[in-house]
């Protein structure tokens, strides 16, 4: 197959492929790497019939391990060589460089790993004049919405009120897959996609997309995949939505910068939109009745409440 492949592109589309990047690998002997990753096959216990069972295990390649290294070291010797009115937009700029890294590899499963010990690092280089600047904690709490994850964290560490987010501070999240069958080009593929549609109120899927709301074509589209993905029930409720009451939610606000991104985006009852938002007690409480919410649902109000700065509930 490897062969043929590649006579298939040298000889049809007069593309070389690359002998470093191309190669048949034994993965439960050796890493492959891939777009920064490298990964292999585990042994995990066996299967019903008795078979060897196997999953994968991943880390970032010995590559881009060593680029973040030294990326993170020099980020964090510009923060200690600075004046302070030029630290804190360089620590901006170093934070946006962690939560890049942090987005793109966590679906890496030995990521925590990985960053522990580039955190070690790190940490090194922090000692001394910096070290000294830093604080444990503000006499605030973190409101914003871009750090408020990483408020939870031990390691966090504040110049003046500026946070610097902890490097360690990451976890493993699986990636959203999908059945390999699943695609519009085949007839099986297109009859799994309408099997799925089946707890989708079609008619109200069909009124969205005739009546656009106001916004980006990607905000309609999202509006329209979120109405699947979550069934045409609110995210909170986990209640079919009647078609006038289906509101989609910003969960970091445009005037935040916030964009209209599908993972920025969430379908809420109207009701429940208002009592996001809202900042009078009165209207907190004239709502939260009229919903009659359960712990688990004021939780969720509560954490889309944090992500535009509000007080829980």
């Amino acid at each position: 197959m490897f062969t043929a492949t590649k006579s298939w592109l040298k000889e049809r589309l007069g593309l070389d492929i690359s002998p470093d990047k191309s190669k048949i690998v034994n993965l439960k002997k050796r890493y492959s790497e891939f777009l920064g990753f490298k990964m292999k096959v585990v042994r995990k216990g066996k299967k019903a019939n008795g078979q060897a069972k196997y999953a994968v295990q991943s880390h970032m390649s010995d590559k881009s391990k060593a680029r973040i290294k030294k990326q993170a070291v020099e980020a964090v010797r510009d923060i200690k060589h600075l004046s302070s009115d030029e630290q804190k937009k360089t620590i901006v700029r170093y934070n946006s460089l962690v939560m890049g890294w942090h987005n793109y590899y966590r679906f890496a499963t030995h990521v925590s790993r990985d960053f522990s010990e580039i955190a070690f690092l790190v940490k090194n280089s922090v000692k001394g004049k910096l070290e000294n600047q830093l604080k444990k904690s503000i006499p605030k709490p973190l409101k914003s919405p871009v750090y408020i994850h990483y408020a939870k964290s031990k390691e966090i560490r504040y110049l003046g009120n500026t946070p610097i987010v902890p490097i360690a501070y990451v976890q493993h999240k699986n990636p959203m897959d999908k059945k390999r069958i699943i695609n519009k080009y085949t007839v099986a593929g297109r009859a799994e996609i309408h099997k799925r549609l089946e707890k989708v109120n079609l008619s109200i899927l069909h009124y969205l997309m005739r009546h656009p709301a106001d916004g980006s074509i990607e905000y309609n589209d999202n509006r329209l995949s979120l109405y699947c993905a979550q069934q045409g029930k609110c995210a909170v409720l986990n209640m079919p939505m009647e078609v006038n009451r289906i509101h989609c939610h910003h969960k970091k606000p445009k005037a935040q910068g916030g964009s209209d991104a599908y993972g920025n985006l969430i379908l809420v009852d109207m009701s429940v939109h208002v009592l996001i938002h809202a900042t009078r007690k009165e209207t907190i409480g004239r709502y939260k009745a009229i919903l009659n919410l359960s712990q688990k649902q004021i939780e969720k109000v509560n954490k889309l409440r944090e992500m535009i700065g509000l007080e829980s509930i």
